[in-house]
Order: structure tokens, then C-alpha cells, then sequence
């Protein structure tokens, strides 16, 4: 009953945290709704592209929240220290690099995804805002990672919480010009995401620099080792490629629905949002997997530490089908929350239906994968995904909705069956693997990682 508790203390925060991002996405779209369907597409587009981009500088966030953790259970806290400043360099670079491709890339992404002319012409400058939002934003993560390593997850979700309030407040006034303030239209909705990314990061500045230095000593310099900048680039490249991966097998899947036309995407947006509520659960879990499991390695406890990650899985099971069953009865229900337009809704519904299908592996493949993370287990899941998607998932998109002609429901079809393979093969993983030969990943030459005695 103790670990329950320590693991819904860690999960809860980070369930709130996700869920109130994935939420502000709902605000903002049926905000944005009111600006038509087209709106709503481009909205739609845009947070897959923003999701490779995300993809493709994530992994430092990523590396840093196990690395941290481990360190946390080992009680070397000034190493964690050390991987935390490598880590901020290497941000700083992705945001110089992220800032200048939004001054001449965005038009070219949105025409390379065939998107016609209404589409290129509203999606273009709101593009480039959002790449700005963007720059911050990774930041944030980075932040919001060392906060999690350390167990604090309350702090997190406080900051998400403030950020997602500030977003959907901007976005009315800025979008409609409300309370004297500028109708911006697509755009408000843009800048109301830099405006929030900008005070949520330097509210992360005053956390992390101020209330966490006397604990953790953040504001001390700590000489950078070339064995950790090598540690920690390896592991943010690694985990760079599996969410890239999982990202681009959402490119194609959205290009792949992308020419059935604007009530088509309009569908799938409000289709993935609402899935985007089925994964929080998931990943609040599968972040408390990660902090939890590599703690515990830090401590040097495998057993406990493998323990951890399957009652987790438990917890979080229990939690995913419930949702599974909301979906299903209320698909209806939750179409027309987003739009009043027949078409776009009553196509959404049999998509969100086919959703409530897969919860449960969604869950497992989500919080396994958390628990993988926290070992250090990086090579096996940058591998895994970039099998599934490249060897499965997309040749599986294209095939049902190209050859076949399946429309939605064959790419649908296509992701369920990809969320269920890569469950199974996270879960046979955590199983199978010899806990006894697991060690904390050093970054030392001559010390091989966690994920080298496998």
C-alpha cells in the first residue's frame, strides 16, 4: 500500500500536468473553432508539425529526467547538477537553430504536406509564432524534467496549470479582440502561446535557480566532464530518434488524410485531441515509472525498482479503461464539444470509438516504455520505434488509405494496430529482462550503461 501511494504521489501531478496541457489544446480549438473549419485544419497540421519539431529536440528532456533520477538515488546530486547545465547548452543551441528556421521554413513545410492554398496562406505566419512559442518551450521541458527527477511533480503541474490559464485567456482576448486588445484572429491564438511559454519559463528561472538551490545547489557551476557531455548528447540523441519516429509516423499519417480535404482534417483533429485525453493517464504513470525505477537504481535496489514499474502498469491500466469505456459511450458527446458542424462531428465519432479500443495497450506500451527509460534502456526503445513506425506503422497507412482507399478509417486502423505492437514489445521487455545485471548509467569509459548488460 506504501508504494501505491508513493507511485499516485508522483503519477497524480504529472496526470494533472499533461491533462491540463491536453486540455488547453480543447479550449483553444473550440475557441478557435469559431473562426471556421479551416481554422480548425490548419490548428491541426500545425500541432503535428510542432510535434516533430518538439520530436526532434526532445530527447534532452528526456535523458535528463532519467540521468537525474539516478543520480537522485545515489545521492550525487552535483553530478545531476553537472548533466542538468550540459543539458541547458545544448537546448540553447536547438533554440538559436529552432528561432532562425522560423523566418523562412514554414511555408515550405506546410506545401510539402500538400495543403492547398486557404490552408498555406492562414498556416504560414501562424506557423512561425508557434516555432517561436516553441523555443521557449523547450526550456520548460528541460525544467519541468530536473523537477520530476528529484520527485517533485506538484511543482510541474503548478507551473502547466499557470501556463495553460494564460493560453486560453490570451487566446480569446487576442483572437477576438476582447477588452481593447488587438483582433488577431489565427494569430492571437499563436502569440498567446509565446507570451504563455515566455512567463512560464521564467517562473522555471525563479524555481530552479531560487527554491531549489538550497537543497540542490542548482546555481553552483560544476566543471563539465566530456564523458557527460558525451552521456548526455548520446541519450537525448537516442531518445531524439524514438519520439522523431513516433512523430513521423504522425506526419505521414496526417499527410495520408491530409488530401481527403478540409472536413476530413477537421475530423482527425478533433479525433486526436480527444485521443491526446487517453494518453494522459498513460503518461502521468509512465513519468512516475521513470522517476521511481531509476531512483531505485540509483540506490542500487533492482528488485524494488522492477516492482515499481509493474505495479505501476497496474495502477495505470485501471485508470485507462475507464477512459476506454467513456470513449465509447460518449463519442457523440464529446465530437460536438469541438464544432456545431454535422460532417466534421459525425465523422469524428467513429474515429473516437476506435480509440476506446486500444486504451489498454495504449497504457501498457506508455508506462513499460517509462519504466525502460529509468533503467536506461534507451537503444532498445530508439530501436523499437523506429522499427514500428518505419517497418509498420506508415507502410500500413499508406497501404490502407493509398492502395486500398480506406480514407480515415484505415489510417485509424493503422495506428491502433501500431499502438498495440509496440505494447507488446515493451512489455515482453520489462518482463524478460535479468534485473540482477542492471547498473546506473555513469558515463565513464569504463563503465557501460544499463542498457549494455542486457
Amino acid at each position: 500500500m506504501q508504494l501505491v501511494k508513493h507511485i499516485l504521489k508522483l503519477a497524480i501531478p504529472s496526470i494533472a500536468t499533461f491533462s491540463s496541457m491536453t486540455f488547453t489544446g480543447l479550449l483553444v480549438l473550440m475557441i478557435v473553432g469559431k473562426l471556421g473549419a479551416a481554422a480548425i485544419a490548419v490548428v491541426g497540421i500545425v500541432n503535428i508539425i510542432m510535434y516533430n519539431l518538439w520530436a526532434l529536440f526532445s530527447g534532452v528532456q528526456g535523458a535528463i529526467n532519467y540521468l537525474v533520477a539516478q543520480n537522485y538515488g545515489q545521492d550525487d546530486m552535483r553530478q545531476g547538477n553537472q548533466r542538468m547545465q550540459i543539458a541547458l547548452l545544448i537546448t540553447a543551441v536547438q533554440g538559436i537553430v529552432l528561432i532562425a528556421g522560423s523566418f523562412f521554413l514554414p511555408y515550405g513545410i506546410l506545401w510539402a504536406m500538400g495543403s492547398n492554398e486557404s490552408i498555406l496562406d492562414l498556416g504560414t505566419p501562424y506557423l512561425q509564432v508557434r516555432m517561436l512559442a516553441l523555443a521557449f518551450g523547450m526550456f520548460n521541458t528541460v525544467y519541468f524534467a530536473f523537477m520530476r527527477a528529484v520527485g517533485d511533480t506538484k511543482t510541474p503541474m503548478t507551473l502547466s496549470l499557470i501556463n495553460s490559464g494564460l493560453v486560453v485567456i490570451l487566446t480569446y482576448v487576442l483572437a477576438y479582440g476582447e477588452f481593447g486588445f488587438p483582433e488577431l484572429g489565427l494569430q492571437g491564438a499563436a502569440w498567446s502561446m509565446v507570451i504563455a511559454e515566455a512567463a512560464t519559463m521564467l517562473l522555471c528561472l525563479l524555481v530552479h535557480y531560487r527554491y531549489m538551490h538550497e537543497k540542490y545547489q542548482t546555481r553552483e557551476w560544476v566543471p563539465i566532464e566530456r564523458p557527460q557531455i558525451r552521456l548526455v548528447s548520446f541519450e537525448s540523441m537516442k531518445l531524439g530518434i524514438m519520439e522523431v519516429s513516433n512523430s513521423m509516423g504522425m506526419l505521414v499519417f496526417t499527410a495520408c488524410i491530409t488530401h481527403l480535404g478540409t472536413t476530413a482534417i477537421a475530423a482527425n483533429e478533433i479525433a486526436l485531441n480527444v485521443l491526446s485525453f487517453g494518453f494522459m493517464p498513460s503518461n502521468g504513470f509512465g513519468a512516475a515509472a521513470t522517476i521511481g525505477v531509476g531512483q531505485e537504481i540509483g540506490k542500487g535496489n533492482r528488485v524494488e525498482a522492477r516492482r515499481f514499474g509493474i505495479v505501476t502498469v497496474y495502477l495505470g491500466l485501471i485508470f485507462m479503461a475507464l477512459i476506454s469505456i467513456v470513449f465509447f459511450l460518449f463519442a457523440l458527446p464529446l465530437a460536438k464539444m469541438y464544432t456545431t458542424e454535422e460532417a466534421v462531428y459525425t465523422t469524428a465519432v467513429s474515429l473516437i470509438q476506435l480509440t476506446a479500443f486500444v486504451q489498454l495497450c495504449t497504457g501498457a506500451n506508455i508506462i513499460f516504455g517509462g519504466g525502460l527509460r529509468g533503467i536506461g534502456d534507451t537503444t532498445f526503445l530508439s530501436r523499437t520505434a523506429f522499427a514500428t513506425n518505419w517497418l509498420f506503422f506508415i507502410p500500413c497507412a499508406v497501404i490502407l488509405t493509398q492502395v486500398f482507399d480506406f480514407g480515415q478509417t484505415g489510417a485509424w486502423t493503422a495506428l491502433c494496430m501500431s499502438i498495440t505492437l509496440t505494447a507488446a514489445i515493451n512489455s515482453l521487455r520489462y518482463l524478460k529482462l535479468d534485473w540482477s545485471k542492471l547498473s546506473v548509467v555513469t558515463g565513464k569509459a569504463n563503465a557501460a550503461p544499463a542498457a549494455m548488460h542486457m
